[in-house]
């Protein structure tokens, strides 16, 4: 899955000190421990019966063992992918109006994507392939809980653009919203920054400028049920 390609940027601490890893299953402890260490995601580790848990801690423990906190989730129900887990478990951190998946797209020969969160900036990829975009921002869509999803595509190549916007309104549910956005200066990045970061850095701009509704005639899904 391309998503497991983004590599990190920078996240808000405040809201991870919550996070407890707590089992006494070597085995689990050590699946849960290398995947959340491909995420930003800050947390504690415990022994299963010391962990002192709160109802307002959430909890990464075994399936066997989750049924022994208020609120935990199973290392075996989370999406093996990194930054989705990150999403996944973001979303149980966080209030319902808060849950916004926003993504910024470079389009061109070389892709540049970032990915935010909740207001957090979970990660940013470049790829050469319209499909693996496509494919990973379907994964996205279905498996982090969200209240809304925003894409932003940059209208510099407008034939990219264009074929990548219709790609995804016919991948993604009707009530995902696409747009094409003026990208002028969004390249310009820091000094130094070239290829593939100057690609990420320009999706993260992207993502935060205004940009205008993205319409096409081909049929679109419907709202999943």
């Amino acid at each position: 899955m391309l998503i497991s390609q983004i590599s990190p940027l920078r996240t808000d601490e405040d809201a991870l000190r919550i996070i407890k890893v707590a089992t006494d299953d070597g085995n689990a402890y050590y699946d849960i421990v290398s995947r959340l260490k491909g995420t930003h995601l800050s947390y504690s580790s415990h022994a299963s019966g010391q962990a002192g848990a709160t109802p307002d801690d959430l909890v990464i423990t075994s399936k066997e063992e989750a049924k022994a906190f208020a609120n935990a989730v199973a290392i075996e129900d989370l999406n093996d992918d990194p930054l989705i887990m990150e999403g996944q478990l973001l979303s149980r951190l966080l209030d319902e109006s808060r849950k916004n998946i926003l993504v910024g797209i470079d389009p061109g020969s070389r892709i540049g994507v970032a990915v935010f969160y909740c207001g957090r900036e979970l990660g940013a990829l470049t790829t050469d392939s319209v499909e693996k975009v496509v494919g990973s921002l379907v994964v996205l869509e279905k498996e982090v809980p969200h209240s809304s999803f925003l894409v932003k595509i940059g209208g510099g190549e407008p034939r990219s653009s264009t074929r990548l916007a219709r790609t995804l309104r016919e991948a993604l549910p009707i009530s995902a919203s696409i747009e094409i956005v003026d990208e002028s200066g969004t390249s310009a990045g820091r000094r130094g920054a070239i290829g593939a970061a100057r690609d990420k850095r320009a999706a993260a701009r992207i993502a935060f400028r205004n940009g205008v509704r993205f319409s096409d005639s081909a049929p679109q899904r419907k709202n999943r049920s």
